[in-house]
């Protein structure tokens, strides 16, 4: 019930507004963070990044963005799609063979756990006018109208965790919310939270960086 919630959310972003060039800068993004007090205490060298999102081709982007934003930094990602194959059922011993296989210390997911869009309306305009003629001096008076408009707004909330391989524990987690243009597209909304994501792990000294 929740995913069929989820979907229809972002199909009434998709209607509202069509889809244009995808610009994280468009959104704006807040984000909070838990380090667990069990955390060893050094950052992790190398880190494989799954994003949740029930369409395939914008997981795979996000990821792709995701991991990018982690090498530009310094740090060792890989994205899942690229170490495991879509069209296979792993156990839960052959994805610990495939992770211990890349050398992978960590897992970060991040889900999209819900969204939505909001419209409100700019009333119309009225009000008086005074203009002088300048080759007459007769002053003139009338109504100048401007119309409203209506401006949408879209929003869709994140949770992020990174799992330590080792233990099996979640040592950080996060809940982030962007908001921007619905122009931007699904991507766009998780690029904004990819790099907000990485700032955080950053500043919070889980992930190892150059």
């Amino acid at each position: 019930m929740r995913g069929t919630t989820i979907r229809r959310s972002i199909a009434l972003i998709a209607v509202l507004l069509p889809l244009t060039a995808i610009i994280a800068g468009c959104a704006s993004t807040d984000i909070r963070s838990q380090t667990s007090p069990d955390y060893r205490g050094y950052p992790y060298e190398k880190i494989l990044v799954w994003i949740d999102i029930d369409d395939a081709l914008t997981a795979h982007s996000a990821e792709d963005y995701l991991v990018k934003e982690l090498s530009l930094r310094g740090a060792n990602a890989v994205s899942q799609y690229s170490v495991f194959f879509a069209g296979k059922d792993y156990t839960y011993v052959e994805r610990q063979r495939e992770l211990d296989k890349n050398g992978i210390d960590a897992v970060l997911t991040v889900e999209l756990t819900d969204s939505g869009a909001t419209k409100h309306r700019t009333p119309d305009r009225v009000h008086r006018v005074r203009r002088v003629n300048p080759y007459t001096g007769r002053i003139h008076s009338y109504t100048e109208w401007t119309p409203g408009h209506i401006d949408v707004d879209a929003w869709a909330a994140f949770s992020a965790e990174l799992i330590d391989r080792a233990s099996g524990d979640v040592v950080w987690l996060a809940v982030a919310r962007t908001a921007g243009d619905p122009s931007i597209g699904r991507v766009g909304f998780a690029q904004s939270v990819s790099r907000e994501v990485v700032d955080q792990l950053i500043r919070d000294g889980i992930i190892a960086t150059n």
